[in-house]
């Protein structure tokens, strides 16, 4: 999983590296044939001929290009897409279980650059996808995962600060008592009841301050909550407000209860995770239809303006724009680029245009899907913005 450290050294050192560097990304789905399976005769994955005719062609020089081929051929394939940069001395590469944004990588096929390190693509994706925690609450244990990029790891020492003496207390609690309901009737018997209560609730603060620690040490924006519904809800209510506002979903406990994986995790809070992207998506929707631009032609010339700061687009634009070579400058037009263009425009793929230009002027990129990928299309003719002013 890559980590908030892998991310920081993306944005800070490898997408300033002074070049030349190689910025190669690379369909690695283990699950496509047109991926795992060799080539003919030959020895090598289809997508490692493929890298090495595109290296080739870019002019990366012969020792660069064995490197790379090296680590391509021998590498034990982790993801569906690859992305990696190589410098003179250095090698990042980064396994991703999720396709990326803009970058077309079907039936194998890569995309190339030598020269300024191309980190955005890989930097759109770490941005679309957010850091989700999930606490399992459990009354043997509770326990913590990460979720991100299509991947799930537990943090095992998350909760180890807690006197594991305090499990079996809790433990012992339950039957007397449930959770957040107080004691009622007279004598001993309620008396300890509300002792336990008490001792309950100062116990569930400790582990929501605990809980509010790790997710700031994980930069997890969203939370989800598996257990008990009537826990979950009390130990949401007891979670410091700014922790409490990201918790968007509380699910029951897995079938496997406080014995499951990771990856079973990941299985549960799935269809959560896309209820949850959605719903954002479609509220971005209404802010573009409220105080927003659309269009095509409009948003390009908008971007190119600086007006615009978050830029609306499907996962995969389709279609091609025209581009004044010294300048930069593209529209759908041609006219109106070869008024501003000392050369001849050329034709380029939109979607790498729009990247391009949003990493240029500033502005952030927010991907639709689905049926918010459809709106987009019909209401907003495939490209929306929101304007500085």
């Amino acid at each position: 999983m890559i980590s908030r450290e892998d991310v920081q050294r993306l944005k800070e050192e490898i997408a300033f590296h002074p070049g030349p560097m190689l910025s190669l990304y690379v369909a690695t789905n283990p699950a496509d044939p047109n991926v795992t399976e060799f080539a003919g005769g030959s020895k090598s994955k289809p997508y490692v001929i493929r890298a090495k005719d595109t290296m080739k062609s870019l002019g990366v020089p012969a020792e660069l290009q064995k490197r790379v081929l090296d680590r391509l051929e021998h590498d034990v394939v982790r993801g569906r897409t690859r992305a990696l940069f190589a410098g003179a001395d250095d090698m990042d590469v980064f396994d991703l279980n999720v396709d990326l944004p803009v970058v077309k990588l079907a039936y194998g096929e890569l995309e190339a650059r030598w020269g300024e390190p191309y980190v955005l693509p890989l930097l759109l994706a770490l941005d679309e996808y957010e850091r989700y925690a999930v606490v399992l609450l459990d009354e043997e244990r509770w326990r913590l995962f990460e979720v991100y990029l299509g991947e799930a790891r537990e943090l095992a020492d998350a909760f180890r600060a807690v006197d594991p003496g305090a499990w079996r207390q809790l433990a012992e609690a339950k039957p007397a008592t449930p959770v957040g309901v107080a004691a009622r009737g007279g004598g001993g018997h309620d008396r300890f009841d509300r002792r336990m209560l008490a001792w309950t609730h100062r116990f569930y603060r400790q582990l929501a301050a605990e809980t509010a620690r790790r997710l700031e040490q994980m930069g997890a924006e969203r939370l989800i909550l598996m257990g008990v519904p009537e826990e979950t809800r009390y130990f949401a209510e007891l979670l410091p407000k700014a922790v409490r506002e990201r918790v968007v979903a509380r699910l029951p406990l897995p079938a496997s209860g406080s014995k499951v994986t990771a990856v079973e995790v990941l299985a549960e809070v799935e269809d959560a995770l896309e209820q949850v992207e959605r719903a954002e998506e479609a509220k971005l929707l209404e802010r573009v239809r409220e105080e927003g631009v659309w269009g095509v032609e409009q948003v390009l010339e908008d971007l190119q303006l600086g007006r615009v700061y978050v830029l609306v687009m499907p996962w995969r634009p389709e279609g091609e724009v025209w581009v004044c070579p010294d300048t930069g400058y593209a529209s759908l037009d041609e006219a109106k680029v070869r008024a501003v263009c000392t050369e001849k425009p050329r034709r380029a793929d939109l979607a790498a245009t729009l990247v391009d230009l949003a990493g240029l002027f500033g502005a952030r990129v927010e991907f639709v899907r689905g049926d918010n990928a459809d709106r987009l299309n019909e209401e907003f003719g495939g490209l929306a913005g929101l304007k500085r002013w």
